[in-house]
């Protein structure tokens, strides 16, 4: 145990003595490492599969044999499992996984749609097929993914809208949303982000609801699940600005002039004329131009900042999320 808290410390002594780049192709190379592992896992899974190890163990499945005696939670073990049988017929799909081109969960997603359509329209798709078909999912996110199996498996929508009363009185809603109604939810969701964050989809539609109630009923309204006053308030819908202290050692009457204009807050129109023509966060690395893009906790900034005498101007402004508004202000960049 001690020589494991040893090397546990000389590790940490490394990587403070690294510089950022380093530190960086650092954690991509174990990263690469971890892919390969896991390439490596999946073969023997498929191996104990084949072998049917897990019988003699007194285990009933493959997957009771990665969760009971492996220790994969349920999820982690399903995603394994379909992504090593995939292998079995998809040889490349190894190779996909090492380089990152496609993620377990990706190929879970492919398993689950070829089990749902085996069964409800007796289809199943050669190894070949499946080969094209992982190919059209490669460097896709989740919801990119989800879409080409949609589309590619011709699913229907569905819009059935199900609510259900359960034991603890709770209510299970089962509803459907156009694109554009999604949209609209997931940026009132962005906006909120300072007042509620880590939301679930419930808890935002629930906290626009009780906003609409109190426009109507008057401010005094709480609902009964509320556990302490509310004290945000609906100009959470803007973003958040403060105010930089800083001043400049410039001449005495600049310098007063500057002062003036740091204490001077965005309007709130301007900053709704800022944040409504932005797409995102708008830091842009300065290496690589890849632009942040975040829609959460997003501030509005000065481009000159107030200290050095850059105005309210929507020209000089411009959003960022609060994570890169502060690093910005802490780096000086």
């Amino acid at each position: 145990m001690t020589q494991d808290f040893e090397f546990s410390q000389t590790v940490k002594m490394n990587l403070f003595e690294l510089t950022n780049e380093e530190l960086h192709h650092r954690l991509l190379n174990r990263a690469a490492e971890e892919r390969r592992l896991t390439h490596q896992i999946l073969q023997l899974i498929a191996e104990v599969d084949q072998r049917k190890l897990y019988l003699p163990m007194a285990q009933a499945s493959l997957f009771d044999y990665l969760v009971k005696l492996i220790g994969y939670t349920p999820a982690s073990a399903q995603r394994r499992i379909d992504a090593a049988r995939m292998m079995q017929q998809v040889p490349e799909l190894g190779s996909k996984i090492e380089d990152g081109s496609l993620k377990l969960s990706q190929v879970s997603q492919v398993q689950q749609i070829l089990r749902l359509v085996r069964k409800n329209d007796n289809i199943q798709l050669l190894p070949n097929e499946k080969k094209d078909l992982l190919a059209k999912l490669e460097n896709k996110t989740g919801e990119e993914s989800e879409l080409i199996l949609a589309q590619e498996f011709k699913l229907p929508p569905q819009t059935q809208f199900r609510q259900k009363i359960q034991q603890d009185e709770s209510v299970r809603i089962e509803l459907t949303l156009s694109k554009k109604q999604m949209e609209i939810v997931e940026r009132a969701k962005a906006l909120l982000s300072h007042a509620l964050p880590g939301a679930t989809l419930a808890e935002v539609i629930v906290n626009l609801a009780e906003r609409y109630v109190r426009t109507r009923v008057g401010a005094k309204f709480r609902s009964k699940s509320q556990t302490k006053p509310e004290t945000e308030t609906n100009a959470d819908f803007e973003s958040k600005d403060r105010i930089d202290q800083d001043s400049t050692s410039a001449t005495e009457g600049t310098a007063s002039q500057r002062r003036v204009v740091s204490q001077q807050a965005i309007p709130a129109a301007v900053k709704k004329k800022v944040l409504g023509r932005s797409q995102g966060c708008e830091f842009r690395d300065s290496k690589t131009g890849k632009v942040c893009g975040s829609k959460r906790f997003l501030e509005v900034d000065h481009i000159q900042p107030r200290f050095a005498g850059g105005g309210n101007d929507p020209f000089n402004l411009r959003t960022m999320c609060s994570s890169h508004n502060k690093f910005r202000y802490t780096n000086r960049c």
